[in-house]
């Protein structure tokens, strides 16, 4: 293809393309994380946009009004971003209920005597990057670069947002996300419960007994043990999350082509 008839033909829907990259790469799990610099992230959505080129068929002229390709990229950037933010949730998921767990462990009370500290949630970081490895072990990654790929097809890069309906499917995946961080954090909150018990128990039996300088490194030891014994659970569980959430991708964009 010549330099003019790329210009004219297929210059605006490659930044139509460059656009729904940059979405996806905003916020996706893997793609948006902080150990991929800037610079790695631009050259990424340039290049990938460029290698699924061919396979765009639409052709939109240069005389396009600015206003149509305004709204066209503010449509792809959303669409990439709702695709991105949609594989994110099972890992926040988990990120949310390793909150969960500092928080009955004790770790949360240092914002509590330094409330000007700015906090960043141990456990949360911890489970955060535990959930990531599964998803990169799953090629998790890739299936969501695939998802974006195969919404080319479905969803052409010309459409604007009035065509498209995110809200119901964002309200009840964001729903489910906070019922899978419950649900993951349960069992913390169950055993801290019982553990809370017994050491109030033990302060009315023993009242010489400190039960704060007793209780802090009781509730960690108990946090820790059951973490490590609950690690192969969360592995098997997010698995099956991951792709659970993987499927619901591909049919999420398929729909859009009925």
């Amino acid at each position: 293809m010549e330099l003019r008839e790329f210009v004219e033909t297929k210059f605006l829907a490659w930044v139509l393309v460059v656009t729904r990259n940059a979405g996806m790469f905003t916020i996706a799990p893997f793609f948006a994380d902080w150990f991929v610099p800037l610079q790695v992230k631009v050259l990424l959505v340039v290049f990938l946009s460029w290698t699924v080129l061919p396979s765009i068929n639409e052709v939109i002229p240069l005389h396009t009004p600015v206003a149509q390709i305004v709204l066209s990229m503010l449509s792809n950037y959303v669409i990439g971003l709702t695709i991105g933010f949609l594989a994110l949730l099972p890992v926040i998921a988990l990120s949310i209920a390793g909150e969960v767990f500092g928080t009955q462990m004790g770790f949360a009370l240092s914002s509590v005597f330094d409330p000007q500290r700015e906090e960043v949630p141990i456990h949360g970081e911890l489970l955060y990057v535990f959930g990531l490895y599964i998803f990169v072990a799953l090629k998790g990654h890739l299936l969501i670069y695939q998802a974006v790929v195969d919404s080319l097809n479905s969803i052409p890069v010309s459409k604007t947002l009035i065509d498209f309906n995110f809200v119901s499917v964002l309200t009840e995946k964001i729903s489910e996300m906070f019922s899978i961080a419950m649900k993951i954090g349960m069992p913390m909150i169950g055993f801290m419960f019982v553990t809370s018990i017994s050491l109030g128990i033990i302060s009315r039996l023993v009242p010489q007994m400190n039960v704060f300088m007793v209780g802090m490194p009781l509730k960690i030891l108990v946090g820790f043990i059951l973490m490590v014994g609950m690690i192969p659970v969360w592995a098997d569980v997010f698995s099956q999350i991951a792709a659970r959430t993987i499927n619901f991708l591909e049919f999420f964009v398929r729909s859009f082509s009925k």
